[in-house]
């Protein structure tokens, strides 16, 4: 308590004093980004105004301990199982075991992208508040801010469930086909959780709700959860159906084929229309929006 007046008692002397000189030294100079300066000199491939949102989603991303401190959290509490994944012996189970324990690892961490999605993708274009009207009359289209959340909630998204995935298989000594697949299911997910929540983002746009928690229960937020774990259960429940059944020795190699081929086809079209469609009708609500 002593200290804590102390330096109330300082900030009442020094502080506006010295908040009027760094004010006034400033002037009309530019001042040089602090946070990711060097990253920003990395991307000169990108076109500036593309680089200039990127910039802006990541620094606001590390700026808020509230979003960075719970993907750490929860990825990292998976990490840490599936690296320790040998003590429990899983290894050296029977195969179909193993196969079992894979299938349900990919859905851990599945439902964790489906969380994290809806907690802060969904919500990213909501919480630019008021001051979306400036994108509006802007060279940048609304189909390329969209398009530039995505990309970039997809980079994040794809490297760490891939590495998750790779880790969880190795840790079990599955076979190189299942990791092949662990990995597809991986970026399937991580396209149609992305491509899901910017696109009913934008659908369900609300700009004057600065509540994060207030985006995410609303009724998009609700059906873009929904409609992730949907996809989630469609994605990977065939591939551990046809997969049980040939380590029980119920099918013969020609019907795993037969079987892996229909389900692969059946992820390809509803990862491409869970990805496709949700961003075409946000750019096409995007454009209709007046701002």
């Amino acid at each position: 308590m002593m200290v804590y007046m102390c330096i109330e008692w300082l900030g009442d002397i020094i502080f506006y004093e010295g908040w009027q000189r760094v004010i006034g030294s400033r002037g009309n100079r530019r001042g040089s980004p602090v946070l990711l300066a060097r990253l920003e000199r990395c991307m000169f491939f990108i076109t500036g105004e593309t680089r200039a949102l990127v910039l802006k989603d990541i620094r606001t991303f590390l700026r808020d301990p509230m979003q960075w401190s719970q993907v750490l959290i929860f990825f990292g509490l998976l990490a840490l199982y599936f690296a320790n994944l040998r003590s429990f012996h899983y290894h050296v189970l029977a195969e179909r075991w193993r196969n079992t324990i894979a299938i349900l690892n990919i859905l851990s961490v599945s439902l964790v992208m489906c969380s994290l999605g809806s907690r802060f993708i969904y919500p990213q274009l909501s919480l630019e508040g008021q001051g979306f009207w400036m994108l509006g009359p802007s060279p940048v289209s609304m189909t390329k801010v969209l398009l530039t959340k995505f990309v970039l909630s997809l980079t994040g998204m794809l490297t760490i469930s891939v590495a998750l995935m790779l880790l969880s298989s190795n840790m079990l000594n599955a076979a190189p086909g299942a990791r092949v697949l662990a990995v597809i299911l991986a970026c399937a997910i991580s396209l149609v959780v992305c491509g899901l929540s910017n696109g009913l983002g934008a659908i369900f746009l609300d700009l004057n709700q600065q509540n994060p928690a207030a985006i995410v229960s609303s009724f998009g937020g609700t059906l873009n959860l929904v409609l992730s774990l949907a996809f989630t259960l469609s994605a990977i429940l065939p591939f551990g159906f046809v997969l049980h059944l040939h380590f029980m020795h119920q099918l013969s190699l020609s019907q795993l084929y037969i079987g892996l081929l229909v389900s692969g086809t059946w992820l390809t079209a509803i990862t491409t229309a869970g990805t496709v469609l949700p961003l075409w009708l946000g750019s096409k609500s995007l454009k209709k929006r007046e701002f």
